[in-house]
């Protein structure tokens, strides 16, 4: 296991702001700086394997957010559920609907809107790659022990719960 002081990309960047601007306090770079390198890094490595199945990290979060429900989400759902754009959940709907994966229909309840519904070509191809994309993402959390990835966990729950409340 690496030591618990490896230099990494976000401590090269405190170093040079410190060097610039010595006066600042750069504490907060160190986690939200690590926070967004990592969420990078996720995704990318993601990206890799999902491109096998024709899907990007966003496709499959869509994806996955739907199979997760038994009823069809309002794109307005679908985009808070994955911390998307709107123009991006649209995007990326005309992409899976295109390849039938997921289907739009009219909200009976307010025909202005609609609802998105995963197909059964769609809960087979999140079925089929669910499993590998955990094994992607447990192999990324194999160079700490699993009581740190227990204590990672709890903290970032501890602070994503706390931003949450503030959306």
């Amino acid at each position: 296991m690496p030591g618990r002081h490896d230099h990494d990309s976000v401590d090269e960047i405190i170093d040079r702001w410190r060097a610039k601007r010595p006066e600042l306090d750069l504490s907060p770079i160190a986690i939200i700086g690590r926070i967004v390198r990592a969420a990078r890094l996720v995704v990318l490595a993601s990206d890799e394997y999902l491109a096998e199945y024709g899907l990007s990290r966003g496709e499959f979060d869509i994806l996955s957010a739907l199979r997760r429900y038994d009823e069809p989400l309002t794109p307005s759902a679908l985009t808070a559920a994955v911390l998307a754009s709107p123009a991006a959940t649209t995007k990326r709907l005309h992409s899976l609907r295109s390849r039938g994966l997921v289907e739009r229909s009219v909200n009976p309840d307010d025909r202005r809107s609609a609802l998105v519904r995963i197909t059964a070509a769609g809960t087979a191809t999140i079925d089929l790659v669910m499993p590998a994309q955990l094994a992607v993402e447990a192999e990324l959390l194999t160079t700490l022990d699993d009581a740190d990835n227990a204590a990672l966990a709890d903290a970032l729950r501890q602070l994503l719960a706390a931003w949450e409340r503030r959306i």
